[in-house]
């Protein structure tokens, strides 16, 4: 294949390596901003670590399992002396990785946290969907500014707008999306709208007021991953999950067929 992304914009199969997509997603949105925010303000990568149990993603490592781990000298049980053990089984060890949440945080010299951008990850959409709504909801409480990038196809939105009307003002078919909530407008939801077929967007960043916003390109920065992170090794031909309808997998093909 051609080294250059071959859709003009978001490429629905670099969901495969998301978390090297996030990170290098996250950490060109800093750079970006760093570079083109007013004097007073200073754009920053953060990070922490939220523990995960139970199951696994399909995006993440959090599993792993471990073969013959007696190997590394762990006992494979503690049996009284003398008690006669009838039957022994060799327990299949999991370990558990905890999953890194980033974000890219404006803050003013003055201290005040202004704006948090977040690039939407599976595990928001999963099993931590009732933790990213509760620290979204905080964040408005506190009058930040969020935006939420979500170039994700499967899984569940996290745009609170209701079912209807969302498909009545953002109309049917395969998009991604970023949502904006301004400080002090609390109710009200800017949303950009990319189709599969469409280039990502440049959105707006607000500042805080009366700062005017900034804006970010994001096509640019996913063609660059798309090369710098050799993706056209990620295996075109194996089918998307969840699947394309019809319409959009000619397409698709199409647009692989001529790369």
């Amino acid at each position: 294949m051609n080294q250059r992304n071959p859709f003009p914009g978001m490429n629905p199969f670099m969901e495969r390596r998301w978390r090297n997509v996030h990170v290098n997603l996250t950490a060109m949105i800093q750079q970006r901003l760093g570079a083109m925010l007013p004097g007073s303000y200073s754009a920053l990568a953060e990070e922490h670590v939220s523990v995960v149990g139970g199951e696994a993603s399909g995006y993440y490592p959090d599993v792993a399992v471990v073969d013959e781990p007696w190997k590394r000298g762990v006992t494979p049980a503690w049996v009284p002396p003398g008690e006669v053990v009838t039957q022994k089984q060799t327990p299949v060890v999991f370990e558990l990785e905890a999953p890194p949440e980033r974000w890219v945080e404006i803050r003013h010299d003055d201290g005040e946290l202004v704006t948090v951008i977040e690039v939407i990850s599976p595990t928001n959409r999963d099993q931590g969907r009732a933790e990213f709504l509760r620290k979204r909801g905080d964040y408005m409480v506190t009058g930040v500014n969020v935006v939420e990038i979500d170039l994700l196809r499967e899984g569940r939105r996290l745009i609170d707008v209701p079912a209807k009307e969302y498909a009545l003002r953002m109309g049917p078919g395969e998009h991604y999306t970023v949502m904006t909530i301004r400080a002090g407008h609390a109710k009200r939801r800017e949303i950009y709208r990319c189709g599969l077929r469409d280039a990502l967007p440049a959105i707006t960043i607000p500042l805080r007021e009366p700062d005017a916003d900034v804006e970010l390109d994001l096509q640019p920065m996913i063609d660059e991953i798309y090369t710098a992170g050799r993706y056209w090794k990620v295996d075109h031909e194996l089918p998307l999950e969840p699947p394309l309808n019809a319409e959009d997998a000619a397409w698709v093909a199409e647009r692989l067929r001529i790369s």
